[in-house]
């Protein structure tokens, strides 16, 4: 998710809509451009121009990405940067890490890199990272420019085995950019007292830039969930730099613990206020699924009490599977359901402008649908009663993002109404019997450009994506990861998600009586020599200027 900032009014109803997306999008840019270029020999370089085993793998193996980010250059709008969870790391490395990527026309063209301090990197900006030989896997991607053509990459980077110590960092570019400074760490995770080797775990990091001319101008803020132990029983924490991301205050808890509150989202409006949302999950005692918005006028020394703007039955994996699993596979990760999906859920993203606040979440209806819920606020207090952005009666929407810029709101966001086998009953990309639907998830935006009165949508992917496919490794299930992303400046928009396009299927060895058609050509730790660069593990991020 991302800073931004949108523009004001009350959301609803009727929209128009548009379902073919056009060769090109703004500026003859291509509708659709693939960002992760693993496919080609030399196109991934390190920061400082040169290569090393890492590059030269990542340039061919054709491994996954996702959790995409993306941020476009105030200071020049033909910059765009973007980010992901990138796999390619993993032959060389043994796990994930966080991509880099660059534009410099709009996002027509891509340079595609690795944060500095993989743990193979031998470069000086690499070694010189706190995060180097601290983590071996690194992701949850947040970037945002301030107007002086820095930008800055928020992630978490964590152990999967003992300790697993998640901690967040952020990384510096200047040079719109271009040049990579440092990485800092904002807060460290410890091992648990109470579960050995889970460690107290920092998740889900989003970031906002102050770029607006006021007395905050260049802040950088973070806010991200923590986990003590193994229990679902996280607050959400919040840090600030004022110098450009050489250091952080001390984090401090902004969030009432009561539960799991998770996907801060955070935003800054033109006077410097900060707006901050998160999500709490229904998960123990006396808790319930809602929205909530938290807001600081003080350049993020202190927030206001959280005021819950809805009480809604979210949109999750675990409500599929018949025992609580978030996602369902193959082998010993099959579920009572029979169908096969990725893990997702209900998540909710903050922006404002000259206007007002605008929250937008996903949750379901009655029927079971997901829809994209929106409130809007003149002064962050006072709220607008909530509504959908379409009145649309087929397909899940999910996944929101939300920016503003030149007086036009855009939300980003997954849908479901291509799926041939949709049911308000079934995930996305299942048939009733748990198989393979075919293209079933688009990534669309909708745009209003009355304050949120009215809103026109268009379909920007130009292919359908399934993902459902299991590449998710030894564990024989899919993961896609838990977000998309918008960003918007004056005269750009750009938007960047996971896409299933270039995926190979194949037949799994592990379970060769498979037929639900979520199979893919098998690039594991015990095939790996023979099918490595052969595609089945190839997801990509894909971004457009709609």
């Amino acid at each position: 998710m991302s800073a931004r900032f949108l523009r004001a009014g009350l959301a609803v109803v009727a929209c128009l809509v548009s379902l073919a997306p056009a060769g090109v999008g703004a500026n003859g840019i291509p509708a659709n451009s693939r960002v992760t270029q693993d496919n080609r020999a030399g196109s991934y370089t390190r920061y400082d121009g040169g290569t090393d085993a890492t590059m030269t793998d990542c340039s061919i193996n054709k491994r996954a990405q996702n959790e995409p980010t993306v941020a476009v250059d105030p200071r020049n709008p033909s910059v765009v940067v973007a980010g992901s969870n990138d796999y390619c790391a993993a032959p060389v490395n043994g796990d994930v890490w966080a991509g880099y990527y660059r534009s410099t026309d709009g996002g027509a063209s891509w340079r595609d890199s690795l944060l500095p301090g993989y743990p193979n990197d031998s470069s000086a900006g690499g070694l010189a990272s706190p995060a180097h030989g601290a983590c071996i896997a690194a992701g949850d991607p947040t970037q945002s420019f301030d107007r002086d053509g820095r930008l800055f990459y928020g992630l978490i980077c964590f152990n999967r085995g003992k300790p697993v110590n998640g901690s967040t960092y952020v990384a510096t570019y200047d040079q719109d950019g271009s040049r990579y400074l440092r990485t800092v760490l904002v807060d460290a995770g410890t091992p648990s007292a109470q579960f050995v080797g889970s460690g107290l775990f920092q998740d889900k990091i989003n970031l906002a830039v102050d770029q607006t001319r006021g007395p905050n101008s260049g802040n950088v803020y973070v806010a991200w969930a923590r986990y003590s132990g193994k229990a679902a029983n996280n607050v959400i924490l919040f840090s600030r730099s004022t110098d450009h991301g050489a250091t952080f205050s001390p984090p401090a808890r902004v969030s009432p613990g009561l539960g799991e509150e998770q996907f801060a989202d955070l935003a800054v409006a033109p006077d410097g206020t900060v707006y901050l949302t998160y999500r709490d999950f229904a998960h123990q005692g006396s808790t319930t699924n809602t929205i909530s918005v938290e807001r600081s006028t003080d350049g993020g020394q202190s927030f206001s009490q959280p005021q819950v703007l809805a009480t809604f039955q979210p949109f999750e994996g675990t409500q599929f599977s018949g025992n609580g699993s978030d996602s369902c596979g193959d082998g010993p990760f099959a579920c009572p359901s029979g169908l096969t999906y990725s893990r997702f859920s209900s998540l909710s993203a903050v922006t404002a402008d000259r206007s007002g606040v605008h929250v937008v979440w996903n949750g379901e209806l009655a029927s079971g649908q997901s829809k994209i819920f929106v409130r809007n606020s003149p002064d962050g207090t006072t709220w607008s009663a909530a509504t959908t952005i379409d009145a649309n009666d087929r397909g899940h929407q999910y996944f929101p993002d939300i920016a503003s810029a030149d007086g036009v709101i855009t939300v980003v966001f997954y849908d479901s109404r291509n799926d041939p086998a949709y049911a308000p009953t079934l995930p996305t990309g299942n048939t009733a019997d748990g198989r393979n639907s075919g293209g079933a998830v688009d990534t669309f935006v909708a745009r209003s450009t009355d304050g949120g009165q009215s809103w026109t949508e268009s379909r920007v992917s130009s292919f359908s994506s399934n993902y459902n496919w299991e590449t998710h490794g030894s564990r024989m299930v899919g993961f896609w990861g838990d977000y998309i992303y918008v960003s918007a400046v004056h005269g750009a928009v750009n938007v960047a998600w996971t896409d299933s396009r270039d995926l190979v299927p194949g037949v799994d060895p592990r379970d060769p009586n498979a037929t639900d058609g979520f199979d893919i050509l098998q690039c594991n730790a015990s095939t790996l020599a023979s099918c490595n660069s052969q595609g089945g593990l190839d997801q990509n991020i894909y971004a457009a200027r709609p």
